[in-house]
């Protein structure tokens, strides 16, 4: 079984697929697909980033994306395309858009910005239910009940390592403030 995080290539140019495959295969597990359709068979609550071409044979890579949100896939997606964005982009549930041709710098610090994005919304989850469990226990015990509970000093310990941590990744990806913004 493989730990390395899944990624998801659908591009229709098998010469793009067998670079992209170059430059990301060392790190990720790989699917590959050439079409709308076999992508949409690979896809699965396992793929953490999806690199989707707008323009596929049969089903478009639009339509890739609106079904992988449709069914409620949880990855993170770029579409990695030659189509100039207009302004249907707007309505379109990606998170990045690169556009053709991509260097291999872009194309593997877009996976780790996504993957970060996909880290920083399980941080998010983490800290809030800590957060909780904090204000409940404000509520309900006395300061003095509190500062003796070395359970309570190991919540408050937590909470900020995890503040540190999303702190960390804003820094490191600044340029997905938006994002992290919308998972506030």
């Amino acid at each position: 079984m493989c730990d390395d995080p899944t990624v998801l290539v659908v591009e229709d140019e098998s010469g793009l697929v067998e670079l992209y495959r170059e430059w990301l295969a060392d790190d990720y597990e790989l699917r590959t697909a050439t079409d709308g359709e076999t992508a949409l068979e690979l896809v699965d609550d396992d793929v953490d980033v999806a690199l989707i071409d707008r323009q596929l044979p049969g089903v478009s890579g639009d339509e890739v994306l609106n079904t992988i949100r449709d069914h409620g896939y949880d990855c993170r997606t770029a579409m990695v395309t030659a189509v100039d964005p207009d302004f249907d982009v707007i309505d379109m549930a990606f998170d990045d858009y690169l556009s053709k041709p991509v260097s291999e710098a872009e194309l593997c610090e877009t996976v780790e910005s996504l993957l970060a994005l996909v880290t920083y919304s399980e941080l998010r989850l983490e800290l809030s239910t800590k957060r909780v469990r904090h204000s409940v226990l404000r509520g309900e015990k006395r300061r003095a009940e509190l500062d003796d509970s070395e359970a309570f000093g190991r919540l408050e310990d937590e909470i900020v390592d995890l503040e540190r941590q999303l702190a960390d990744i804003e820094a490191e990806h600044p340029s997905y403030q938006p994002l992290f913004e919308r998972v506030r």
